[in-house]
């Protein structure tokens, strides 16, 4: 019998976008040339860069927050509670956010259980 892939719920997805455009506009600046940095520094979308590496830093700090959904019984679920690492098998002690790493191996979380329908998927 094939096994089927579990579901996700895009969580970590949202972080990701947020690091890899950041990093891809660095990576430009540090690459130009010094008349391009000129040219571009002088434009729209340069001066439009401030508010949206502000705007990356609260979305960060607000998309952490936002509850899920489970993708089996489609229930809202808490992102901040005191889970335990399937990693090391141990609860975390304290309520902590499902994208922080931790606290005894380092490791994230790459999936995480329903607490209603005891079904497994990806974050």
């Amino acid at each position: 019998m094939e096994k089927k892939p579990l579901p996700s719920v895009f969580f970590h997805f949202r972080f990701k976008f947020l690091a890899v455009t950041s990093i891809a506009f660095l990576l430009f600046v540090i690459l130009s040339s010094s008349s391009d940095f000129s040219r571009f520094a002088d434009s729209a979308q340069f001066k439009l860069m401030g508010p949206f590496f502000i705007l990356s830093g609260l979305m960060f700090l607000v998309f952490r927050r936002f509850p899920i959904k489970c993708p089996y019984c489609a229930r809202v679920l808490p992102t901040k509670k005191n889970w335990t690492c399937p990693h090391c098998g141990k609860k975390q002690g304290k309520e902590r956010f499902l994208m922080e790493k931790c606290v005894h191996c380092k490791q994230m979380l790459s999936t995480h259980e329903c607490d209603v329908c005891k079904k497994e998927f990806r974050l």
